[in-house]
C-alpha cells in the first residue's frame, strides 16, 4: 500500500488524492461532532428545526474551522490554500443560506443540502486544484532555501554567482 502511495504511477497520485480528501473529511465530521455536543449542553438541541438557516452556518464554521487548521498543520499546505479550501466551502453554504432567507427555497433546504453541497464544493476544489492534492508536497511551501531567494531580483546573482530564477 505505502509503495502505491509514493508511486507515481497512475494509482499513486489518486490514492494520494483520496487519502486527502479522506482526511479533510474527517477533520470535519470531528468538527460536526464538536458542534453538535456543544449545541446539546447549551440547550440548543431544536436550533435545526426552529432557525435552520443559523444552524446551517454554524455547522459550516464548526466543519471548516479543525478541517483548515489540518490542512494547515497536519498536511502542509500554505494558507492561500487553505483559505481557498475554506471559500470553496463557506461561499456555496452562505448563498445557500441567502436564498433560503429569501424565501427562494423552503428554510429546511439551508441544513439540509449544507453538508452535501460542502462535500461537492470541496470535491471540486481539489479536482481543480489536482496536482497540489496528488502529490507528496505542497507547491505554496517554499523549497528549503527558498525564502532568502524570494527576496532577491530576478536578475540579481545568488550568493553562488548564479542568476536566480524565479
Amino acid at each position: 500500500m505505502i509503495a502505491i502511495y509514493r508511486s507515481e504511477g497512475r494509482a499513486g497520485p489518486a490514492l494520494r488524492f483520496t487519502w486527502h480528501f479522506l482526511q479533510m473529511f474527517i477533520a470535519m465530521g470531528i468538527g460536526m461532532a464538536v458542534y453538535g455536543i456543544a449545541v446539546g449542553l447549551l440547550g440548543y438541541q431544536g436550533l435545526g428545526k426552529s432557525q435552520p438557516e443559523t444552524a446551517a452556518l454554524l455547522m459550516t464554521a464548526a466543519m471548516v474551522v479543525p478541517m483548515a487548521a489540518w490542512m494547515r498543520f497536519r498536511m502542509g499546505h500554505g494558507w492561500y490554500r487553505t483559505g481557498e479550501m475554506s471559500a470553496a466551502m463557506v461561499v456555496p453554504i452562505v448563498v445557500l443560506v441567502a436564498v433560503c432567507s429569501l424565501g427562494l427555497l423552503p428554510h429546511t433546504v439551508a441544513l439540509a443540502w449544507s453538508m452535501p453541497v460542502m462535500y461537492v464544493a470541496m470535491l471540486g476544489a481539489m479536482l481543480y486544484r489536482w496536482r497540489d492534492y496528488a502529490q507528496h508536497h505542497h507547491p505554496d511551501q517554499p523549497a528549503a532555501g527558498a525564502e532568502r531567494h524570494a527576496e532577491l531580483p530576478a536578475d540579481s546573482p545568488e550568493p553562488s554567482g548564479r542568476l536566480a530564477v524565479q
